[in-house]
């Protein structure tokens, strides 16, 4: 390459933008921690709570019930005729399947709610991941709770970040 040549394209190098040699300039953010420390992932997290704990403590006190029928039997079975016995087995046995077909439809029920309740949480967080992501200028953010993350450098996380927006809207 000629002398003039050279110059030209050292000056055309330096005269690039420092990012663009840099590469792309990537963020993350843990969204777990977003629905966890936000007031609307709080207001939600509480709202759940509120629709569904009562009934969760049905069942863990029929649970409760069902142990110590259970016990009973066991403690009583010898001092019973075989009919006393029967009995109490097929009850504890329909009282088990009751509740363990209640306990399914509150989990699913309350896997349903938690879906639908965190449609409120996502829109609004990734509005706030877009406009920090455009504030400070990165090409890319991740989540870091996905797989084949495997690591990153902590300076990159915008999660209190979004945190702070998602709050103050």
């Amino acid at each position: 390459m000629s002398r003039p040549l050279q110059t030209t394209a050292l000056l055309l190098a330096l005269a690039l933008p420092l990012p663009a040699l840099a590469g792309p300039s990537v963020g993350y953010v843990d969204m777990q921690k977003v629905l966890e420390e936000s007031r609307i992932g709080q207001q939600v997290q509480e709202q759940l709570r509120k629709d569904f704990e009562p009934r969760g403590r049905a069942l863990a006190e029929e649970e409760q019930t069902l142990m110590q029928m259970q016990q009973s039997l066991e403690r009583d079975a010898p001092l019973m005729s075989e009919a006393q016995v029967d009995k109490q087995r097929t009850e504890l046995k329909e009282r088990i399947a009751a509740y363990q077909k209640e306990a399914a439809q509150l989990q699913r029920e309350l896997m349903k709610a938690q879906q639908e309740k965190g449609r409120e949480i996502v829109v609004p967080a990734r509005e706030a991941v877009n406009a920090i992501a455009e504030k400070r200028g990165l090409d890319m953010v991740v989540e870091r709770g996905q797989n084949g993350l495997l690591y990153i450098d902590e300076g990159l996380d915008i999660t209190e970040a979004v945190i702070e927006r998602l709050d103050d809207d």
